[in-house]
């Protein structure tokens, strides 16, 4: 009797530690908070620490809301910044290659490309190692 609730409990165990690790704070992945949620729990976190009152909790989280926005819209502009900056580095990369192709002869050209994703799977494979 004893070895079945052992053996139950065990599994019990294993079952819920699996489901446990399917959360997304267990794998490492943030869940997004709009700025109204990031100001309501920084001002909650200074009303624990600071004592505030109703009216000072009232005009700190205006503050915090407007800072979260303004913080909201510059996260927003970066992106977009990033994204065209992407698109501009790979016009140039295309027009690199246009111009290796009017001089390099075609086995050259493969050499290139095989010496190219070589050293892109060495940076992938030493950042990884980074990481871990």
């Amino acid at each position: 009797m004893k070895k079945i609730l052992l053996v139950c409990t065990l599994v019990g165990g294993l079952i819920s530690g699996a489901f446990a690790q399917n959360d997304k704070a267990t794998r490492g992945e943030r869940t997004e908070r709009t700025p109204e949620q990031r100001a309501e729990l920084r001002t909650k976190r200074m009303q624990e620490s600071l004592a505030l009152s109703n009216d000072q909790y009232q005009k700190i989280l205006a503050i915090n809301l407007d800072q979260e926005k303004k913080r909201e819209e510059a996260r927003k502009e970066q992106k977009e910044k990033m994204a065209a900056n992407r698109e501009q580095l790979k016009a140039n990369r295309a027009a690199i290659i246009k111009s290796y192709e009017s001089v390099l002869t075609p086995e050259q050209m493969n050499k290139l490309h095989e010496d190219t994703k070589k050293r892109r799977e060495e940076m992938r494979d030493k950042m990884r190692g980074r990481k871990k």
